[in-house]
């Protein structure tokens, strides 16, 4: 099996200048030449790829327009990756909940299930909700970004709605509540930051290579240090307490992999007391907390709990007058 990298910067290369050698590939990715030739010949027997020597230019090239490759090979590798983390995020007891399987085993298993229990089908949806609309080209040069190892640039629209130009580093794509983010190095700000990919304007992969590494516990630090997606570079704990009845809405409920419970009985009414950290920006866990409303409270830190009465008070001054 030919190695995704190598093929997508075979197929990248001979778009983009008409032809690529086997030294260029083998020089970029440090293999030797048999191993690039072994790419080739998967190309052309396994996905149909015109590929032909021509002694002129020295390397491949496509001696008919092709388009295979990224109009099937790149989609299988969206469906593969957004099922299988999907998949993983729905567990129990460590298990993953939803089996990833393809049409093909789909079809053999219905073949052994009785007509009846076809009806089911019509029992049990999935909804998401809360949904963004999202451009499959932003998705696609993300993922190319990840697999060339090139910069992005975006036109990016941020929570204010205006409008900024950056050229960043993709690191990690990750849904969070039905939402994707995209954590990337921000050259212009020279930090982490996490952009919300419906909000991109436009995206392009750029020739620049990427140059910052992180290592993956060095990005799961990151991404898991805090509540919400956004991150900041420091956070402190904060204590939220769930009365009855939003009480046994959240009571199995995880806000965060760090979080400590407690069972209270405060006025004669069941609570539950949740630490956890939070980063400086507090938006998101305001809007948790708002959203159970008016059976949760956030105790502490003061700062935080000064700023989500102050947002009722807002609330109160613009719509009950």
């Amino acid at each position: 099996m030919a190695n995704l990298e190598r093929v997508a910067f075979i197929n990248h290369m001979i778009k983009v200048k008409g032809f690529v050698t086997r030294k260029e590939v083998a020089d970029h990715f440090e293999v030797h030449i048999d191993t690039v030739m072994r790419d080739i010949e998967y190309m052309r027997n396994f996905l149909s790829a015109p590929l032909k020597y021509k002694k002129g230019k020295g390397g491949y090239v496509y001696v008919t327009p092709f388009e295979m490759l990224f109009d099937s090979f790149d989609d299988a590798v969206f469906y593969y990756i957004f099922v299988k983390r999907f998949s993983d995020s729905f567990k129990l007891n460590g298990i993953p909940y939803v089996p990833i399987i393809s049409g093909e085993i789909l079809s053999k298993i219905s073949s052994y299930i009785p007509e009846e229990f076809d009806t089911l089908l019509d029992k049990i949806t999935y909804d998401s909700s809360d949904k963004d609309i999202l451009e499959l080209k932003d998705f696609r040069n993300i993922l190319e970004s990840f697999i060339m190892k090139r910069c992005l640039h975006i036109t990016y629209l941020d929570a204010k709605g205006d409008e900024t130009t950056r050229t960043i580093e993709p690191i990690r794509l990750i849904n969070y509540f039905g939402k994707w983010y995209l954590l990337a190095f921000c050259r212009k700000r020279n930090e982490l930051r996490v952009f919300l990919v419906s909000r991109f304007v436009q995206s392009e992969v750029l020739k620049e290579n990427c140059e910052k590494i992180f290592t993956k516990s060095e990005i799961d630090s990151y991404v898991e240090s805090c509540f919400g997606m956004f991150k900041s570079t420091s956070s402190e704990l904060a204590v939220i307490r769930v009365y009855e009845p939003a009480y046994y809405h959240v009571v199995k409920q995880k806000w965060h992999k760090n979080q400590v419970t407690k069972e209270l009985v405060i006025d004669g009414r069941k609570c539950l007391e949740i630490t956890l950290p939070v980063g400086e920006r507090h938006n998101e866990i305001i809007a948790r907390v708002m959203a159970h409303s008016p059976d949760c409270e956030i105790v502490s830190p003061v700062e935080l709990r000064e700023q989500w009465l102050d947002n009722i008070k807002k609330l109160h001054e613009r719509f009950c007058k």
